[in-house]
């Protein structure tokens, strides 16, 4: 597979990864985890190579591996670990095959790909196949990915086709009769591969009948203000990237709830609580199902 040009910065790598910048630089150190080019002033510099190097290493590493054990392995050792790690789940469901499914993707047949998604909407509703279906077939896809067996195109080819459908089955919904539940706004703070779950999020919310703002862009977190001050809302969700929120920015929204008295702050799409403190009205989820589970109890 041919690599593309981009260029990454080690920042880039903590943001996409969850690995904290000063740990990467130990493993290089220690493990030669990545060999970084530098630029003439000696800032590191990452190539797509390197990145999906990294994603795999913190992908094992979540899932229990030891960094000293990852390091030992070679990249097809590596490869082979991810992927025997990431099918674990796979034969849970004997009619959902990923493997099967993505072929239509693969050669970029969008009406073979849909057909074969469309029964487990049809039957499980939209929001039980995107939690138990479409969800982990993203998840594969990014794996899959990382570890060099698809293509980026191929990769955002799977993702933009399930945005379709979240959209869709979104303007489909109907508008909940009777009396209506208290604002949500919606936030997305930065790019990442998760746009599809805050998509569905949206969905989620609408469908319970709650009165949602969502911007669909790319917004700084002081932009929360300024929503508030046009349109007051009583909860906040926060597509937080997975990995880029630090103790400091979420202490930020922490405040923000105080401030504009919000009932509930939720950080979505946390792989794991990376925050070691508990803050006042927020809330960490890590998935689809967590977030879920969570507005159940909104009132």
């Amino acid at each position: 597979m041919e690599e593309g040009l981009n260029v990454f910065s080690i920042k880039d790598l903590e943001n996409f990864s969850g690995i904290k910048a000063h740990t990467i630089r130990i493993w290089e150190k220690r493990y030669k985890i990545l060999e970084p080019d530098r630029t003439d002033s000696n800032i590191r510099t990452y190539s797509e190579t390197e990145l999906k190097k990294i994603l795999n290493v913190a992908y094992l590493n979540r899932n229990g591996l030891k960094i000293s054990k990852i390091a030992r392995l070679n990249e097809d050792e590596l490869t082979q670990q991810v992927m025997t790690v990431s099918s674990k789940h796979d034969d849970l469901d004997q009619d959902f095959q990923p493997g099967k499914i993505l072929m239509s993707a693969i050669r970029f047949n969008e009406v073979l790909f849909k057909e074969a998604l469309i029964p487990f909407i049809k039957y499980q509703g939209i929001e039980r196949a995107y939690s138990r279906y479409l969800y982990p077939l993203l998840e594969k896809t990014r794996i899959l990915w990382q570890t060099g067996s698809l293509s980026r195109a191929q990769e955002q080819f799977v993702r933009n086709t399930i945005k379709q459908i979240i959209i869709i089955e979104d303007n489909l919904l109907e508008p909940v009769t009777g009396k209506s539940k208290p604002t949500v706004a919606m936030i997305n703070t930065s790019d990442n591969l998760t746009d599809n779950n805050f998509l569905f999020y949206k969905y989620a919310l609408k469908k319970r009948g709650f009165d949602v703002i969502f911007t669909g862009g790319i917004l700084p977190a002081s932009e929360v203000i300024e929503i508030h001050k046009i349109k007051p809302f009583e909860y906040l969700v926060v597509n937080s990237s997975a990995f880029d929120f630090a103790e400091k920015k979420i202490g930020y929204f922490s405040n923000i709830g105080k401030s504009l008295m919000l009932k509930k702050i939720i950080l979505t799409d946390f792989p794991e609580e990376y925050s070691k403190k508990s803050y006042d009205r927020l809330i960490i989820t890590k998935d689809p199902v967590h977030f879920i589970k969570t507005i159940e109890s909104l009132r």
